[in-house]
């Protein structure tokens, strides 16, 4: 076997390699494109509930005798050190050694506490704004009315967390928090 033919399966192999796929080039181009109002936020020590701008889940979103409500499950949203930091007391940060040193880091640079079960449900403000992630082709926000938002199902809710703003206990705004 001469040299040159030896070398094609490597000069293939390391061809293939540096390919990327769609999706990951998609996924790539998506999070390059998130505005930084929204990628930057991390939760804050605000006071939760009566008049605060918190990180939750929605676990509830439902119409009773025409008012909206939103049960929330109140969470840490941490990014950077903080999110690292975080993740080492509870023992999840991926640590990786390389020359004797010890780095830890979070996936995708953000980290969710959740420490409480509680629960609370406020009355949506007729002039609440809502804001959603349009994940479907290009990587967009937009304002649905909460009909549109109970004509979703509770899918759009499932995994993602909320920006909660909240108005002498009545939540005046909803913005999905950006997630990789």
């Amino acid at each position: 076997m001469n040299r040159v033919s030896s070398l094609l399966p490597l000069a293939l192999l390391l061809t293939l390699a540096a390919c990327r796929s769609e999706q990951e080039t998609s996924v790539a181009e998506a999070r390059d494109n998130v505005p930084a109002a929204v990628k930057g936020e991390q939760s804050t020590t605000e006071t939760v509930g009566n008049t605060a701008r918190n990180h939750g889940y929605i676990r509830r979103f439902y119409q009773e005798k025409g008012k909206y409500y939103v049960t929330v499950d109140y969470i840490q949203f941490l990014n950077g050190a903080d999110a690292v930091a975080a993740a080492q007391r509870k023992g999840d940060a991926v640590m990786d050694v390389q020359n004797g040193d010890t780095t830890y880091s979070v996936f995708n640079d953000y980290y969710i506490v959740n420490d409480s079960p509680r629960q609370r449900t406020f009355r949506l403000s007729d002039q609440a704004v809502l804001t959603f992630w349009n994940k479907t082709g290009e990587l967009r926000q937009y304002n649905p009315t909460p009909s549109e938002v109970l004509n979703q199902g509770t899918d759009v809710f499932r995994y993602a967390p909320f920006i909660v703003e909240t108005k002498q206990g009545t939540i005046t705004g909803l913005t999905e928090q950006y997630v990789p």
